[in-house]
């Protein structure tokens, strides 16, 4: 299976790059600049292979990425998320697109959840790709520790999607990278609380003075 990381040189596309990779995927970084996304595929090949895996990761623009892959995630910060799927929404049609978008603000020091008007992001890039089939997950993964590849962890994503086959299909590509555990989470219209989520983490490592912090169910 190959999957493409939208705008994947970095945020959450750090550690997805070559965790998917060393899961067995076949993984696309996609990016507005093709060199950029060349010279972050080499730096994620020599890390796989460093890890003990086998490099596999190329580098293109996003339009490219789009076409080529069979999943796509858009890994880009939320303010440009919607705009970008605008424009390859020929491109996304009939594929599973995963978000981990998660659009939030810093007022006074604290993060806060600021929904489209849509309820949530995911919710929104299903009104823009409807003819694609999305899904929403891995919003409230830690970026910087996942993307650490000395970091251990062990955290369960919760996964919400309309399209049941699309769903169990990423709930299987979650499971697949070590460390993570799937959970049906329903349709899309839980999204909203599933990126609600995320804010309120980062809220409680600032105030608690931890690490950044993940999800276990139990």
């Amino acid at each position: 299976m190959k999957i493409a990381l939208i705008g994947g040189t970095g945020n959450i596309g750090e550690g997805l790059a070559f965790r998917l990779r060393l899961a067995g995927f076949d993984v696309i970084i996609g990016s507005r600049s093709e060199s950029k996304a060349r010279l972050k595929a080499e730096y994620f090949n020599s890390l796989v292979e460093r890890l003990g895996g086998e490099g596999n990761i190329s580098g293109t623009i996003n339009d490219e990425a789009s076409r080529k892959a069979d999943v796509c995630i858009i890994t880009i910060p939320w303010r440009y998320a919607f705009e970008t799927a605008e424009r390859l929404r020929d491109k996304l049609a009939g594929k599973i697109v995963i978000s981990p978008v998660v659009p939030m603000v810093v007022e006074n020091g604290t993060f806060r959840y600021v929904p489209p008007k849509e309820g949530s992001a995911g919710l929104k890039l299903a009104t823009i790709l409807s003819r694609s089939k999305v899904v929403v997950a891995f919003n409230n993964i830690p970026a910087r520790r996942f993307a650490n590849p000395e970091e251990k962890f062990s955290w369960d994503v919760a996964v919400c999607g309309d399209d049941e086959m699309a769903k169990k299909t990423v709930m299987d590509i979650v499971s697949e990278i070590e460390g993570l555990r799937a959970f049906d989470a329903g349709g899309l219209e839980n999204s909203p609380t599933v990126e609600a989520i995320t804010p309120l983490l980062i809220n409680l490592a600032k105030k608690n003075k931890t690490s950044e912090l993940g999800i276990r169910f139990a």
